[in-house]
């Protein structure tokens, strides 16, 4: 199977994008108190990003 093909530009697009989430995700992550279950979602969103992150970047 093909991969998908983007260009330079939209890779890079790509890669601000993820790392804007990425840092909006630690914050809220940091905010959210220990006893609520949010922080269960935010951690996994956090590892989402953070592994698409290094595909792009790879």
């Amino acid at each position: 199977m093909e991969g998908l093909r983007v260009n330079e530009l939209e890779r890079e697009t790509l890669v601000r994008l993820a790392r804007k989430a990425l840092k909006e995700l630690e914050e809220a992550y940091r905010r959210v108190p220990d006893t609520d279950n949010g922080k269960a979602y935010l951690f996994r969103g956090k590892e989402r990003v953070r592994l698409m992150l290094k595909i792009l970047e790879g």
